[in-house]
């Protein structure tokens, strides 16, 4: 194993707070920005960490966090650490189901929620079964068995006036060891009952160390965004890659208010999924839109010149004359001020990618998931081929096995779920790799390539198998489309469900914000007809199994509260199969 730096993701932290360089972390609040000094940050997590301790925390016990991204949410992380119990993350918008599954499974006694109004009624009725729910938010309402954080953290304060406790806080923080459980994380996906993923100390820690050496990272210059759920696993790790180098962090108050922040704060580092990219995308190629005559004529050529030229060749004369006159305003428009934007969770779009690239945004893909914590491989700033999702970490062994599958062994793949034995002792291989479930190769340059998910083949009744992500990626290439589904499990043909980009259509029909509506978008020939066009396209590069025969349009909106999208912006399959059964249907019928 490689020698850790730190014994602990706990005393990672303690020793970042002791850098008298080290800026602090920013929540977004109604009055702009709360500042919270390092002096706040370890003492708020001490009195935090004592407290629960007085309160009968105890080692291998579970603590919940239902609450959106915030210094809080990782305060609380590291307290519960310091008292040798486990986080369990849970997302604010879990079904009730979900709820109760994870917190039996884990055994989570504790909760730690912003507001008890935010939590839906079901889960709101659950909230007697917690031993304690602690509450940021002091204007919440609370239950009985519920306290508010600042109050614990008084409680913290008074109970560490003993003496001792500045003592037994050091001595928790020793006595971790890596191979300790910090936190059991229930995997969200598109399909099948959650698993807990054990990480342990190591697995994060070895993680975040060998991200290190591929970013250059400068403590006094740079400065973070949290945009994305800290209860998913890739921010949540951002944040504390961001810890090991005393960096400067924002924590977003909400991802719909992105365009905002950027302005306001100027960072360099983010990490992002593709939809968020998608949105600025669309955003930047309607700025014709606005323009008048030669102008117009100048946005236009720029924007077109961005989507064709290819990112890894050197700038044309043309390109830094747009550059100049077009680009850097867009890139003014998101901050200006970007060296490195990480898109992970699913594939990027190639097109965007490629105009992103272009205007100067210098996005980087990487591939992981929570069992590995989560990075697998990544594009580098120095080290970067577009389209491809990187190259696997140092430490970590990766190589193609039987059906093309990523195999990974390495310090930061996980143990095993939690209570899952038998589970456990078919996902890795008799020489010690995690089976991925991923399909995809290394090409001559040695970078990894993602093909589709093994877990996700469809067989159709006539025994082919269609891997739907590469052509759900494809039909979402059109920009009418916002997000695209395949059918074809024990189906006599594939069909696909296609979600209408209202942006992409109302700039093709022409129509103004005021014409537009998706009731005209949905009965318009001319969008029908441009997806027809965009399907036979994309057929001819298919086995004819694989090619889309029929295909039914949605102008529902896509969002995380509808229960369609997991926390990380990807179709929730078999719950979009269940809501539009009868849309499927009719596909078939005949």
């Amino acid at each position: 194993m490689e020698p850790l730096q730190f014994t602990s993701l706990a005393s990672m932290f303690f020793v970042n707070c002791a850098r008298d360089d080290f800026g602090g972390w920013y929540k977004r609040v109604k009055s702009g920005w709360r500042h919270y000094s390092r002096e706040e940050l370890r003492d708020t997590v001490i009195y935090t960490a004592i407290a629960l301790n007085s309160r009968g925390l105890q080692r291998d016990d579970s603590v919940g966090i239902i609450a959106p991204s915030s210094p809080e949410w990782m305060m609380a992380d590291i307290a519960i650490q310091i008292n040798h119990a486990r986080t369990v993350p849970l997302f604010p918008n879990i079904s009730s189901e979900n709820f109760q599954f994870q917190s039996d499974d884990a055994h989570v006694k504790y909760l730690v929620v912003h507001s008890i109004e935010e939590l839906d009624e079901p889960l709101r009725n659950q909230l007697p079964r917690f031993k304690l729910i602690i509450c940021i938010d002091s204007d919440s309402e609370l239950p009985e068995n519920a306290v508010y954080w600042k109050d614990m953290l008084e409680e913290g304060r008074r109970v560490s006036e003993k003496g001792t406790y500045y003592s037994w806080v050091d001595d928790q923080i020793q006595m971790i060891h890596p191979d300790d459980i910090f936190s059991i994380i229930y995997t969200s996906g598109s399909t099948g009952r959650p698993k807990g993923a054990r990480l342990t100390h190591r697995n994060m820690l070895s993680q975040i160390q060998n991200l290190l050496p591929l970013f250059h990272i400068n403590r006094k210059e740079d400065k973070t965004l949290t945009v994305l759920p800290v209860a998913h696993v890739l921010e949540r790790m951002a944040v504390y890659f961001y810890t090991l180098n005393g960096l400067t962090s924002y924590f977003a108050d909400n991802p719909k208010n992105v365009a905002i922040i950027l302005k306001e704060i100027h960072p360099t580092i983010v990490v992002v999924v593709p939809r968020i990219l998608e949105r600025i995308y669309e955003s930047m190629t309607i700025a014709d839109e606005s323009a008048r005559g030669f102008k117009r004529y100048i946005v236009k050529n720029a924007i077109k010149v961005a989507k064709i030229a290819v990112p890894s060749k050197r700038p044309t004369l043309m390109h830094r004359f747009y550059d100049r006159l077009v680009y850097h305003k867009m890139r003014d428009a998101i901050g200006g001020n970007f060296k490195l934007v990480v898109s992970g969770s699913s594939s990027l779009n190639k097109s965007i990618l490629r105009f992103l690239l272009n205007i100067g945004i210098p996005i980087r893909e990487g591939y992981g998931m929570t069992e590995c914590s989560p990075v697998v491989s990544v594009n580098s700033l120095a080290d970067n081929k577009p389209g491809t999702i990187g190259k696997p970490l140092a430490h970590l062994d990766v190589k193609i096995g039987e059906n093309n599958e990523i195999l990974v062994k390495g310090d930061s793949v996980f143990g095993g779920y939690h209570n899952m034995p038998e589970t456990n002792a078919t996902i890795f291989t008799k020489d010690g790799y995690y089976k991925t479930g991923d399909q995809g190769f290394f090409d001559e340059d040695g970078y990894l390539n993602f093909t589709g998910r093994i877990k996700e083949l469809l067989k159709t009744s006539t025994g082919k198998y269609v891997s739907p992500n590469p052509i759900e990626l494809e039909l979402s290439r059109h920009p009418v489309v916002e997000q695209a589904l395949v059918i074809a499990n024990d189906r006599k043909f594939v069909s696909a469900v296609i979600w209408l980009n209202p942006e992409g259509a109302r700039r093709m029909l022409k129509f103004s914000h005021d014409e537009f509506s998706v009731e005209k978008a949905m009965s318009s020939l001319r969008i029908r007809e441009a997806i027809n066009r965009h399907i036979a396209r994309i057929n001819r590069k298919l086995n004819h199994w694989e090619q889309i025969r029929k295909w039914t349009l949605i102008g529902d909106e896509l969002t995380v509260e509808s229960g369609l999208l997991t926390p990380t912006l990807k179709i929730r399959r078999t719950v979009a199969e269940k809501r539009y059964a009868e849309e499927i249907e009719k596909m078939y019928e005949n």
